[in-house]
């Protein structure tokens, strides 16, 4: 009997060895938590391109002027504008009928750079729905006005003067319509408005041109 408790206690003793024996062999779990990579920042969109407007015609400095033609541009209302606009446009004729052809010719390009513009920025996501909305106003007058003064260019050779001036003053009316639309609603500010001054000033100059001919 003695010898049967003696034999039980080495069973369980052996037992308890064993048991701890396999907790020490087995693998240890893998407790390395896994790198996260830092959260991404949400990308930033680039602020819309907002195109300059046309510059205002410049004369270079050293453009020589002929005076008659200098002459002719200090009859107008905007001289300094006169020149400048009419400087890439210098031919050897300096009669008034050829100093309108530039004038109109000059105000030709300075409007499809604004029609340029008007384009772009119709077509800018970041322009709002009723910003759009005067532009595309605006491109109709662009696009008038530049009917208009190529119909008063043509009327240059045969002498209509009722004509040149009509289109003339219709193309004044199309820039002043353009600045109108944005003025009504206060909280706009136009993006055409020193364009459109401009342009008003230049068929001003090209009134007072055509008051010059024969």
């Amino acid at each position: 009997m003695e010898q049967t408790k003696h034999l039980l206690l080495i069973i369980s003793i052996s037992s308890l060895l064993f048991s701890f024996s396999a907790e020490a062999i087995c693998v240890p779990k893998n407790t390395t938590h896994q790198a996260h990579s830092p959260a991404r920042l949400p990308s930033i969109r680039s602020p819309p391109h907002v195109s300059s407007p046309p510059r205002r015609p410049v004369a270079s400095h050293s453009t020589p002027f002929d005076p008659a033609i200098k002459a002719i541009c200090e009859k107008t209302d905007y001289p300094s504008l006169c020149m400048s606009s009419l400087a890439p446009f210098l031919a050897s004729s300096n009669n008034p009928a050829a100093v309108l052809e530039m004038a109109i010719k000059a105000s030709v390009n300075y409007t499809e750079a604004a029609l340029a513009k008007a384009m772009r920025l119709s077509s800018d996501p970041f322009t709002s729905s009723i910003t759009k909305a005067y532009i595309a106003d605006c491109q109709e007058n662009y696009s008038d006005a530049i009917d208009n003064f190529n119909i008063a260019a043509n009327a240059i050779s045969s002498g209509d003067i009722g004509l040149m001036n009509s289109m003339l003053s219709g193309a004044i009316s199309d820039f002043q319509t353009c600045d109108d639309g944005f003025a009504e609603m206060n909280e706009l500010d136009s993006p055409f408005k020193e364009i459109d001054t401009n342009l008003s000033h230049m068929a001003s100059n090209c009134l007072a041109i055509a008051a010059l001919l024969p």
